[in-house]
């Protein structure tokens, strides 16, 4: 029931204004009206030219080219009516890759009660791994609550090819 009224706010409300703020904004007031019902949550809002605008509630730092961003927090949705989000602008350059996690990598916990932490994900990173391995590996450490690991790269422009006609010879 949560995520289909979380769905439906964001269709709702990006119809309207898909500024990232205003969608967690819009997102918090549904959340608070339940009562007792909370979300993390980050928006972002990519430009055809790599500008990235990102507003967060409650979700882990993405890491850009491998190493995690520096942003405002900012409470998980449906804590505290009124509450404003703070937006990070970035760009994106071709090549440049953005990498998504939900805490559930994190807080993966084995069977000593061990975290699987951030210290092992930065070295996973260093190491080129891919977003499969990164869920694989937390999932196989133990998992306890949801995984999700997304990267989306900027690729180069296409090159378009102008060629001119050729001549009929007859």
């Amino acid at each position: 029931m949560l995520v289909a009224l979380i769905v439906g706010a964001i269709r709702s409300t990006a119809q309207h204004d898909n500024r990232p703020e205003r969608v967690l904004e819009a997102l918090n007031e549904q959340l608070c009206e339940r009562e007792s019902a909370s979300a993390t949550c980050m928006v972002l809002r990519f430009a055809a030219n790599g500008v990235v605008e990102l507003a967060n509630a409650g979700q882990l730092p993405p890491y850009l080219n491998g190493r995690e961003m520096q942003i405002e927090g900012a409470l998980p949705l449906g804590m505290l009516p009124g509450m404003e989000f703070p937006v990070t602008s970035f760009k994106l350059e071709p090549g440049d890759s953005l990498m998504i996690m939900s805490d559930g990598v994190v807080e993966a916990q084995n069977a000593s009660g061990e975290l699987f932490g951030f210290e092992r994900i930065e070295e996973m990173l260093r190491g080129h791994t891919t977003t499969t391995e990164i869920a694989t590996a937390a999932q196989r450490f133990g998992q306890t609550d949801d995984i999700l690991v997304l990267r989306v790269e900027r690729c180069a422009p296409r090159t378009v090819l102008h060629t001119e006609p050729q001549e009929a010879y007859t």
